[in-house]
């Protein structure tokens, strides 16, 4: 069967077509950015809603998505396909110990509510921690069990056979595109002030983004110095999908749910 349904992008302009031809798949992200805004009406937002930043911020940045259907493609050989719906992945801690890291993927985000994100979000983490996903556990075996010099080339094949081919079979243990549309990572917890994670070669995603805590930060407003409400939120892009003008957008999106979720 096929591992993912795609539709080959025909028309591209020409700076995608250099772009896709001149470089290869990142091995590590080349485009990063800092993002802050503010945060007041988000916060608020999430506190009467009974929700967590991170499940706000999933449905801020479904809906970006949902808006922009030219930043979710994939690259497969020298050629950029489209794919046919909004599936976020999010970084989960397995163990309170940091011995174990996994994900969970909300597929169709852009259709569900930020209630639904948030059940499904938690369910699934509870899964993974309790050791109820099956999906996890049968993943963690396989790598297990396979000798260490072994696992890169496995890895490349398994990687092969799924995007180069678009080819999938349940016999290899892992959901259909695992990764979707976009990574987010929360890491507000780590003590950093910012952070870019980087792009996972076997994700295929075209962006990353690192989630920070909501603060009181000091700035500039009318020439006087006032405390505010911020979101910092570090950003990697792929830039053989992602260029100026879709990074722009992203911006005007995330900015425009951030500080009016309610249009939400």
């Amino acid at each position: 069967m096929k591992h993912i349904k795609l539709k080959k992008v025909k028309r591209l302009s020409s700076w995608r077509k250099v772009s896709i031809n001149t470089w290869k798949m990142p091995v590590d992200p080349s485009t990063y950015g800092l993002l802050k805004f503010n945060a007041k009406n988000f916060e608020s937002f999430a506190k009467e809603n009974g929700v967590t930043p991170t499940h706000l911020f999933t449905k801020v940045i479904a809906q970006v998505f949902h808006e922009n259907p030219e930043i979710n493609r994939i690259v497969r050989g020298a050629n950029l396909y489209q794919r046919e719906s909004v599936d976020i992945f999010l970084q989960v801690s397995v163990d309170h110990k940091g011995h174990d890291l996994s994900g969970a993927i909300i597929r169709d985000a852009d259709k569900k509510s930020v209630f639904e994100i948030r059940k499904e979000l938690m369910e699934s983490a509870q899964n993974i921690r309790d050791n109820k996903d099956k999906s996890f556990k049968k993943v963690k075996k396989i790598v297990s069990l396979i000798p260490n010099f072994l696992t890169r080339p496995l890895l490349y094949l398994l990687d092969l056979a799924m995007y180069r081919f678009n080819f999938y079979s349940p016999l290899f243990g892992v959901k259909n595109d695992p990764f979707g549309s976009c990574m987010i990572t929360s890491v507000g917890n780590f003590g950093a002030e910012f952070a870019f994670a980087p792009i996972p070669t076997i994700s295929h995603v075209p962006i990353v983004l690192s989630l920070f805590k909501v603060k009181n930060e000091p700035i500039v407003e009318d020439d006087k110095v006032i405390i505010q409400k911020t979101l910092s939120v570090g950003v990697t892009l792929d830039h053989r999908i992602i260029d100026g003008v879709y990074a722009s957008r992203i911006i005007a999106g995330i900015k425009k749910y951030v500080e009016s979720p309610q249009l939400l």
